[in-house]
């Protein structure tokens, strides 16, 4: 007798199959759950990423002028005026937020504005190094916010020597509240720990702004100073 050989086995790998073909369906949907995911998470990450250095790039300053006072005996300068402008197509920069790293030829040091100061540190032993400011001219004298192209401030260093004079700085900065006893004690006869530049002497000053932008600046003492000039070009 002839047997049908289609007749006797059936079925059974057709249920083994339908559960293959389900797992690697749960494999792919949670696979494609994760691509999704992770190409979302990517792409935040570089619009931030975008964002952060299109900040960097857009929102810093210009150095566009460079000035010293010079010290009673003309040996050198207790005093670097920095004059600013806010750097074309650039967002508001506050001043107040900068970060100052000094390196020069009369020493090191790292400046924070003055209003930043930690009042709970004794004058006779800062450890704050500060920088102030000063407004030439800008469309908003309360505060230390380049808000405009037109804006200019300068940004004013004082070294070592200049302790005598420190009232001035406070009393000029826009961004400082001297109405408050605290502050104008603390910051009264406080001085830099940096040194006078003497005359022939150079230094490097690296800006960095609260979005991470940097502007970098050198002075340069000339090697001989006039008796009766106050103030030099650096």
């Amino acid at each position: 007798m002839i047997r049908n050989k289609f007749t006797d086995d059936r079925g059974q790998v057709g249920i083994g199959t339908l559960i293959v073909f389900i797992a690697l369906v749960l494999v792919a949907a949670i696979a494609a759950g994760v691509l999704i995911n992770t190409a979302g998470f990517l792409q935040t990450q570089a619009e931030q990423t975008g964002e952060d250095s299109s900040s960097q790039v857009a929102n810093n300053i210009n150095v566009i002028g460079e000035v010293g006072d010079v010290n009673s005996d003309a040996s050198g300068v207790n005093v670097t005026r920095l004059t600013v402008q806010r750097s074309p197509g650039s967002d508001n920069v506050d001043l107040t937020e900068l970060s100052i790293q000094y390196v020069g030829d009369n020493g090191f040091a790292n400046l924070i504005h003055a209003s930043k100061k930690n009042l709970s540190t004794s004058n006779s032993d800062p450890i704050d190094n500060l920088y102030y400011l000063e407004v030439i001219t800008a469309s908003s004298t309360t505060d230390g916010v380049m808000t405009d192209d037109s804006d200019r401030y300068q940004i004013i260093i004082p070294f070592n020597g200049a302790d005598a004079i420190n009232d001035e700085f406070y009393d000029i900065d826009p961004a400082i509240d001297t109405s408050d006893d605290d502050i104008r004690d603390a910051l009264a006869d406080d001085v830099n720990s940096i040194s006078d530049l003497s005359t022939g002497s150079e230094a490097e000053m690296e800006i960095t702004t609260a979005d991470r932008a940097t502007r970098n600046a050198f002075i340069q003492v000339p090697d001989t100073i006039e008796d009766d000039e106050t103030s030099i070009t650096l």
